[in-house]
């Protein structure tokens, strides 16, 4: 038997929690049939000398959604061997859009993500080619990507679909719910990995304003998802906030008996108001022995985040922040510079929201170049 294909001296570590170990994989018919020791011919042999050979990795939570049209090789996850990324998470997504509503989406996308409009705009152009869900997948499908790609189908640009500019001021009304309740069977009928939603109080979107998930009602998130129960598949994504916790996360696995994947397990819950690292396993763990699917999201390494002071969107959801908000490059230079705003900020900064200033780095300052890479 020969193989299609031959992997040759690399260090295999198999995703089983195993020890790595030097040798050799055949693979037939697109699947691996030799690990270890493979000592048959193949078609064609690829020398892994010095490299790591492992399954590649999903990536569960990516912001995706705009680069993938533009950037087929969706940089810079496949250099680190991933191989699956999910889009669309925390609710968050460009589909579906209507053509007048796409600088909000974009300007959402800057504050709440950290992403250049003006690279966005250059990216996606003036013809989107798309405006409902499914037409955005098509257009992901006909542009190919390098990777395999899920798509979530996100709760803010659904609400601001439904209901306009009014989607960051008030809840949906019952025919609204109804409308975005067809909108998501229609994205799963047409291929969406399932729902995400949001109602963290850190997710402010254009102008200060909270994104549209965040206005959503219980029982609006709830009536969404029970599409996925009707129609027997997707997973439910929901990053934690405001009557969005762990006895919400139950019902929506409940409603509709899908997973139910929250973001995010993380050191120093305080600004969620959901507890301690430890009390959060502990909830997880109740559910779980309850019967209830319901999974934290994790990550492997510490965040490490990039920001400039001109779109401070880490800070975005301090009370200090709201005039910052708001303001053009000119007031926010004045607002920085005004020592009651400084005082503000600087008590902020000992408080449970992002109290890691002193692991904080200069990385780029043109102006004064000896303050590059200073603490």
């Amino acid at each position: 038997m020969d193989y299609d294909l031959k992997i040759v001296g690399g260090f295999i570590v198999d995703g089983t929690g195993s020890p790595g170990y030097a040798g050799d994989i055949g693979i037939l018919d697109g699947k691996v049939v030799a690990m270890g020791h493979a000592p048959a011919d193949a078609k064609t042999t690829i020398d892994a000398g010095g490299q790591v050979v492992a399954p590649g990795i999903v990536d569960i939570h990516t912001h995706y959604d705009a680069q993938l049209l533009w950037d087929r090789k969706l940089s810079i996850s496949p250099w680190h061997g991933v191989t699956t990324v999910v889009v669309g998470n925390c609710g968050f997504g460009i589909a579906p859009t209507r053509k007048e509503h796409r600088s909000l989406i974009l300007r959402t996308l800057e504050n709440v993500e950290g992403m250049s409009v003006k690279a966005l705009e250059a990216g996606l152009g003036d013809d989107w080619g798309f405006e409902t869900f499914p037409e955005y997948l098509d257009v992901v499908e006909k542009k190919g990507t390098l990777i395999n790609v899920a798509v979530l189908l996100g709760h803010t640009p659904l609400r601001l679909y439904a209901l306009g500019p009014e989607s960051t001021e008030r809840a949906a009304r019952p025919d609204e719910i109804r409308r975005m309740k067809g909108i998501m069977r229609e994205g799963l009928e047409a291929g969406a990995l399932g729902y995400a939603t949001s109602k963290s109080p850190t997710h402010v979107g254009y102008e200060g304003r909270p994104v549209p998930s965040r206005l959503a009602e219980f029982s609006e998130i709830r009536e969404i998802a029970s599409a996925l129960g009707e129609a027997g598949e997707g997973v439910i994504q929901a990053t934690v906030g405001k009557e969005l916790s762990f006895d919400e996360f139950a019902e929506l696995n409940r409603v509709s008996g899908r997973h139910v994947s929250w973001t995010a397990l993380l050191g120093g819950g305080g600004v969620l108001n959901v507890g301690s690292t430890a009390e959060q396993l502990a909830r997880s763990n109740e559910l779980q022995s309850a019967g209830y699917a319901v999974f934290p999201q994790v990550t492997c390494r510490p965040l490490n985040f990039e920001f400039r002071f001109e779109q401070p969107f880490l800070f975005q959801s301090m009370p200090a922040f709201a005039p910052v908000n708001k303001a053009d490059r000119a007031e926010k230079l004045r607002l920085y510079s005004d020592n009651s705003f400084r005082a503000e900020f600087r008590d902020a900064m000992r408080g449970p929201i992002l109290n890691a200033w002193d692991k904080a780095v200069i990385a780029h300052c043109p102006d004064r170049p000896e303050f590059a890479e200073r603490l």
